[in-house]
């Protein structure tokens, strides 16, 4: 299946709705219609209703059912620019800019929409990080007049970072927001979740919840700073990972609030990761949000983490 990689390109494959769930279509089954009732393989498509129908047991199935696009009443055409801005952009796309190039009714419309992207990108559990594992935590969000940095949150969210250190360059990160930096609570939990205990080797610098981890079990290298600056020295690429983080919400959204952080982080990591792979991703991210589940308006304003 050929991948756009240009916005020429996507106008070229997916011209009008009917492209759009043929794609989605290709995605959902991509060898061929199976029925979720009985199996069969063989189906009918109800293009009024944009329904499969099995031949066997006439059961009729939405290829958006049960997926981020569920129920959607907007076209399909406008939730593949989406899935196209969020997996080819490497900065993504704000909502606001997002309602103004589609043509969208409503703000509020554009940010749902995208949101539901992002909630299918959350890694997987299995997939945990090995090798020398850098970890350091800071805080995230627009900047605060009156504050010199450190560990001091006003209006930001803390997030803990963890990063694969390979021969001359990062390998996979993961990113979590958390309350504190207790390692009870905060760093152990989110840390000791995202890696391979037996196959990892944490760099830390010497604050102490770092501690915690070789009583946890856990190999670790810890090593003080002393001078603040020596920090990208002693941790080299999940700094590095933090400064992308931080110019990429200041400079596309202006700011994350807490309470949603942990989708940005998300979807962050799913482009980081798969950096050496960026024509596929548009594929892939339609294929999680085929896998994701349904995702109604009131519970993404409610959770905590969208």
């Amino acid at each position: 299946m050929k991948f756009p990689s240009t916005v020429l390109e996507f106008q070229a494959l997916y011209p009008d709705e009917e492209a759009c769930w043929k794609a989605l279509r290709r995605t959902r089954w991509p060898r061929g219609f199976v029925c979720p009732r009985c199996g069969h393989r063989s189906s009918s498509w109800i293009a009024t209703r944009r329904l499969e129908q099995c031949r066997t047991c006439r059961y009729q199935c939405s290829l958006t059912a049960g997926t981020v696009f569920h129920r959607t009443q907007t076209p399909l055409r406008i939730w593949f620019w989406g899935i196209f801005f969020v997996s080819r952009h490497k900065q993504g796309i704000s909502a606001l800019q997002f309602q103004r190039d589609t043509g969208l009714g409503s703000y509020q419309t554009a940010w749902t929409m995208l949101h539901k992207i992002r909630s299918a990108l959350r890694p997987h559990s299995s997939h945990r990080l090995t090798g020398v594992v850098e970890v350091d935590e800071a805080y995230v969000g627009s900047r605060e007049i009156g504050r010199r940095g450190g560990r001091q949150a006003g209006n930001k969210t803390l997030v803990v970072a963890a990063v694969e250190q390979r021969e001359g360059h990062a390998g996979r990160a993961r990113l979590g927001a958390v309350e504190g930096v207790s390692f009870k609570r905060d760093l152990g939990p989110f840390v000791l979740g995202v890696i391979d205990v037996e196959e990892t080797v944490l760099h830390t610098d010497g604050f102490g919840a770092y501690y915690g981890f070789p009583k946890a079990g856990v190999r670790t290298k810890q090593q003080i700073q002393g001078n603040p600056r020596r920090a990208g020295e002693i941790l080299p690429w999940v700094h590095r990972v933090f400064g992308n983080l931080k110019n990429w919400i200041r400079g596309t959204f202006h700011g994350v609030s807490r309470k949603h952080m942990q989708c940005y982080l998300d979807e962050f990591v799913y482009r980081f990761d798969r950096r050496w792979r960026e024509v596929e991703v548009f594929e892939f991210v339609l294929q999680r949000a085929l896998r994701g589940d349904p995702l109604p308006y009131h519970r993404l304003v409610a959770e905590a983490v969208g």
